[in-house]
C-alpha cells in the first residue's frame, strides 16, 4: 500500500521551488499574495511538467482541471514551497494535514493547522495555502459538488437543524467559509484516506464506485468520531466541550420539549448570547429552528403513521391544537388535515 504520510521526498518541481524560496527571501513566498507577483517563480518551476499544470496554477480553477470526466473526485498532493497565491475553485476542497502544518487563509483569517487537522473548503471561496517546509505533507481530496452533497450533506438525512446549518455554511453565506475538524492523530481516518489515494492512483476496475464508497465511509467515521472537534470561523463560544455542534445536536435530540431558557441553562450562556450564536450558525432563530423541525416530524407522522392530528400535536410538545394547526398552515399553506388527506390521495 502507498503511505502518504512517508513519501516526504521532495519532487523535482518542489525542489525546484524551495531553491527559489531561499534564494528570494525578500519576496516572501510564504505570505498570500496575487498570482501575477509570482508568475516567474511558477512558469520556471512548472516549466517541464505536464501540459495541464499551467491550469491548475490559475486563480480560478474549474472542476474539468482536476476532475476527470469519468470521476467525481481527484486526489493531489500539495507542492510545498508553493508560493502563496489567492484563488479559488468551484468544487469542493477538503485539505488534510498529514504531517508538519500549515497556514490556510481566507478572506481575513489565518488558519494555522497541524497534522491530522482537515478543513472544508466550499466551492467559490478564495484561499491561499502556505506549506513551506519538508516535513508538510498536504493532500487536497477536491470532490465535485453533487458528489459532496451525497456522501457528506446526505449523512445528515433527519437531523434537520444541523443540515440547515452545513447548508447555510456551504451555499448560503461567506461568514461561514470553512469547517475545520481537530482528529488528532486519528489511524482510520488516516487508514480510509491512503485507502481512497491508492485506488485514485490504481487501474482498477469500478475504481469511481470504489473511491466514492471509501469518501463516504471516510465521511461517516469523519463525523460519528468528530462531529465535536468541528471548529467554526466567526463563531467563537467559550469553552471547548461546549460548542456549536454539541448546542445544535441538543437542540435537534430535544426539540418537542426544549426552550430557550433551559437551553441557555444547561450551557451556561445567556439567552441573548445563545440565541445569536443559534442565528448567525443557521440564519434561523432559535424559535425558528425548533418549529421548523417540529413542522417537519409533523408532515412525516402526518403521511406515514395513522396517529390521530391531536395525538401527533401532543407528541411534538403541543399545548394548544389551535396553536399547532396555525403554526402548520404557516409552513405547509394547509391544516394538517388537508395535508393528510392530499398526499393520501395521490
Amino acid at each position: 500500500m502507498t503511505y502518504i504520510v512517508e513519501d516526504k521526498e521532495l519532487n523535482p518541481i518542489e525542489q525546484q521551488l524551495k531553491s527559489y524560496y531561499k534564494k528570494y527571501p525578500s519576496r516572501h513566498f510564504h505570505l498570500p499574495c496575487m498570482q501575477e507577483q509570482v508568475q516567474d517563480i511558477l512558469e520556471a518551476s512548472y516549466a517541464n511538467s505536464q501540459p495541464f499544470v499551467s491550469e491548475t496554477l490559475k486563480p480560478k480553477i474549474g472542476e474539468h482541471t482536476f476532475i476527470s470526466d469519468d470521476m467525481d473526485a481527484a486526489f493531489v498532493k500539495h507542492m510545498r514551497y508553493t508560493p502563496a497565491f489567492w484563488h479559488e475553485h468551484d468544487f469542493f476542497e477538503l485539505l488534510y494535514v498529514l504531517n508538519g502544518q500549515c497556514t490556510n487563509t481566507m478572506f481575513n483569517q489565518t488558519i494555522s493547522m497541524k497534522a491530522g487537522d482537515i478543513c472544508i473548503i466550499a466551492p467559490g471561496v478564495v484561499h491561499a495555502i502556505s506549506a513551506f517546509s519538508d516535513e508538510d505533507i498536504l493532500l487536497n481530496i477536491l470532490i465535485r459538488k453533487s458528489t459532496f452533497e451525497r456522501s457528506f450533506l446526505g449523512l445528515l438525512e433527519g437531523d434537520d437543524i444541523l443540515s440547515d446549518f452545513f447548508k447555510r455554511t456551504f451555499y448560503q453565506t461567506v461568514e461561514i467559509p470553512y469547517l475545520l475538524f481537530h482528529t488528532g492523530n486519528d489511524t482510520q481516518l488516516h487508514h480510509y484516506v491512503n485507502r481512497a489515494y491508492t485506488e485514485y492512483n490504481s487501474k482498477n476496475r469500478y475504481k469511481k464506485q470504489m473511491l466514492n464508497a471509501i469518501l463516504s465511509e471516510f465521511f461517516i467515521a469523519l463525523f460519528r468520531k468528530h462531529e465535536q472537534d468541528i471548529e467554526v470561523p466567526n463563531i467563537r463560544l467559550n469553552t471547548a466541550e461546549e460548542n456549536l455542534m454539541y448546542i445544535l445536536r441538543y437542540m435537534q435530540a430535544h426539540y418537542t420539549t426544549i426552550t430557550l431558557k433551559e437551553l441557555s441553562a444547561f450551557f451556561n450562556y445567556s439567552e441573548r448570547h445563545l440565541q445569536r450564536i443559534i442565528l448567525k450558525a443557521t440564519g434561523m432563530t432559535f424559535k425558528e429552528n425548533i418549529q421548523k423541525q417540529k413542522m417537519t416530524k409533523a408532515a412525516d407522522l402526518l403521511l406515514h403513521s395513522s396517529l390521530p392530528i391531536s395525538k401527533i400535536c401532543e407528541q411534538l410538545g403541543f399545548q394548544s391544537f389551535n396553536n399547532f394547526r396555525k403554526i402548520f398552515y404557516k409552513h405547509y399553506q394547509m391544516t394538517p388535515t388537508a395535508y393528510r388527506n392530499s398526499n393520501t390521495a395521490k
